[in-house]
């Protein structure tokens, strides 16, 4: 991300490599899969049989902070660390070592994803126990009782504002607009009195991210983590006509999803939604901004937000010594808990680990108070609403998104956009 991970717009990876999408290519591979022989970026090591082999997903100033914090780890807990990332196709290479026998010690999954690596990685709750972490983060590790894996973070979305656009409609910059009734003012207010876009939220597969924002602020969910759709009803009709009104009906976000994310980063767009990870992109543009909870929907009974997680998982491997696999727990409970909040304030995501949250410097910290106050208040307050985790989330992603960017196109009205959706749903699902 121009960001921390993929693109500067959303955390989200790659296209995942699902069980039934994927065992078919590895069964041809003879032996299977050398994961050396796809890239040359994440590979196992065969030099030191006591290195714990950690692959992550973060680039950037991510990736930076990411590897401070393990060779601090290296440092001071005497372990040997092999840290090797990938911003490219993470999850379809970290698949294939799974499958392959070639898997790392230490991976990084987001929570989201968990459902798809059930059955290939160890619990470990044993070692490293939920109860120091946050609960609302905490319980997307734990599946049919077993603790798959410990929270690093949680990357909520927010609504980013331009208080410079603020101010030159003649709002005021420190009222953020984090009611539906407030957001509505301000869109207006921008569209009369400016030249400027009132708002943008971004398009394509990134369109689920907003969707969970709406949906689950009207106390609903898009579909079941079974794959049931949930959006053929009122509420899902409710979020169509709103993503309708602010496209077509008030004009306030354009059309093409390009035209507003580049107007955005030119410091001309009122507001925008967008996660943590995106602290460093308006930092980098320049202008003063706010952030304030995106509390927009109308008639919202439960105000939600988008949120993921970072997680930390031990592959299963047949041939990984209990010397390891000890080495590797010390790691992620060096990561997920001593370094957590240093985690928070240089890379901006929402810490997991209870105690991070009240550390004094990160609270002294600029990024705590451009930013993360906000976010981790959502999170200690319950507003987290996580995307259904299927056994391949992007088959749900694929249809929701398709028939969404319909409707932003003006191709489908907000009727069959949710009557398409749900069709679509069903067709993959049931």
């Amino acid at each position: 991300m121009g960001n921390a991970e993929v693109n500067a717009k959303h955390p989200g990876p790659d296209r995942p490599a699902s069980r039934r999408r994927f065992l078919g290519a590895v069964g041809a591979a003879a032996g299977g899969v050398a994961l050396s022989g796809c890239t040359n970026v994440l590979a196992t090591s065969d030099s030191d049989p006591d290195t714990v082999e950690y692959w992550t997903l973060f680039g950037g100033g991510d990736g930076d902070v990411m590897a401070q914090m393990t060779d601090r780890a290296v440092a001071e807990h005497d372990i040997t660390v092999n840290r090797q990332r990938s911003a490219t196709d993470y999850y379809t290479r970290l698949y294939t070592s799974l499958v392959g026998n070639q898997a790392p010690d230490v991976a990084i999954v987001h929570a989201t994803r968990l459902r798809e690596y059930e059955d290939l990685v160890e619990p470990i709750g044993n070692e490293i126990p939920l109860d120091p972490y946050l609960d609302t983060i905490a319980e997307r590790v734990v599946r049919n009782g077993d603790q798959l894996a410990t929270p690093l973070d949680a990357h909520p979305y927010g609504l980013y504002y331009n208080k410079e656009i603020f101010e030159e409609a003649g709002l005021n910059p420190n009222e953020p607009p984090n009611t539906p009734q407030k957001f509505r003012q301000a869109a207006e207010a921008i569209k009369k009195e400016t030249d400027h876009w009132p708002m943008h939220y971004n398009g394509a597969d990134i369109v689920i991210n907003t969707l969970v924002v709406l949906m689950n602020s009207l106390g609903g969910v898009l579909l079941t983590d079974e794959g049931e759709p949930r959006i053929n009803n009122r509420n899902g009709l409710a979020v169509a006509r709103t993503l309708n009104e602010w496209v077509h009906e008030r004009g306030w976000c354009p059309v093409d999803d390009s035209t507003g994310w580049d107007a955005w980063n030119r410091g001309e767009v009122g507001m925008i939604f967008e996660g943590t990870w995106h602290v460093s992109v308006v930092q980098e543009a320049g202008f003063d901004f706010g952030l304030t909870q995106p509390f927009v929907m109308p008639n919202s009974k439960t105000p939600k937000t988008f949120a993921d997680s970072h997680t930390l998982v031990i592959p299963k491997s047949d041939t990984r010594s209990a010397s390891v696999r000890a080495d590797a727990v010390t790691l992620i409970k060096a990561l997920t808990q001593e370094y957590n909040a240093y985690w928070a304030r240089e890379a901006g995501h929402v810490p997991a680990y209870e105690a991070a949250g009240s550390n004094d410097d990160l609270r002294s910290s600029r990024m705590w108070n451009q930013t993360l106050e906000v976010f981790y208040g959502m999170a200690e307050n319950d507003h987290l609403a996580y995307p259904p985790a299927t056994d391949n989330n992007q088959d749900y992603i694929e249809q929701l998104s398709r028939y969404f960017q319909g409707l932003r196109l003006g191709s489908l009205t907000p009727k069959q956009t949710i009557r398409q959706s749900a069709e679509g749903l069903q067709q993959v699902y049931l």
